[in-house]
């Protein structure tokens, strides 16, 4: 749930950014995730990869771009009837469309440039969702500017997944009500009750 599934990339690098990205996402193994040889097992269940290839459709009918991926691998039995997907790629998605818009679920991202700060940051906050976020920047001044005005439950900047278990936990919008983590964990999992009393 805390994997990204939109990447926005500065202008002036975009290009750089998408052709190593693009690269290192070929080098995914998809396979038996008993194998050390493999980095990303199946899907959950039929309907679960049944609704993720569904994406690919969509993406079709829009006219995106699949630069990798957007398919099943071909892989041996007893693996071949499996619930795998390629790890895909997808440019040219306006804010509006579903691939933007829905939680996929799936190793589907897609790639946006942007021009500066305040666009990039009404690109990420026009969804519906708000668990996470990442935020990778060389100024200082950007991080916290940026991240106050993410609408988002955690923000990472030049890292991922660093957390410490003790700090609140917990998204905005559609994407949760209240806190886990340490202190936050005994609201979210109490339920308070008042009780009030007239004194005669």
């Amino acid at each position: 749930c805390l994997c990204g599934s939109r990447i926005y990339v500065q202008k002036p690098i975009y290009d750089k950014f998408l052709d190593r990205f693009l690269a290192r996402t070929k080098e995914i193994k998809v396979g038996d995730p008993r194998s050390k040889d493999s980095f990303m097992g199946a899907l959950v269940s039929k309907e679960h990869h049944a609704k993720v290839m569904g994406f690919f459709d969509h993406a079709k009918s829009e006219n995106l771009k699949i630069l990798t991926g957007g398919k099943k691998p071909d892989l041996p039995a007893p693996f071949k009837n499996g619930y795998f997907v390629e790890p895909t790629i997808v440019t040219g998605a306006k804010p509006t469309s579903r691939l933007q818009q829905e939680e996929i679920f799936g190793p589907v991202v897609t790639v946006t440039p942007f021009e500066d700060e305040n666009e990039v940051v009404e690109l990420a906050n026009g969804v519906s969702y708000g668990l996470s976020a990442s935020l990778w920047t060389r100024s200082l001044q950007r991080t916290h500017s940026v991240s106050e005005r993410l609408q988002a439950g955690t923000v990472w900047v030049n890292t991922w997944m660093t957390r410490d278990l003790r700090v609140p936990f917990g998204g905005v919008k559609a994407s949760g009500v209240g806190r886990e983590g340490q202190v936050g964990s005994l609201d979210f999992f109490t339920q308070a009750k008042t009780i009030c009393v007239r004194h005669t």
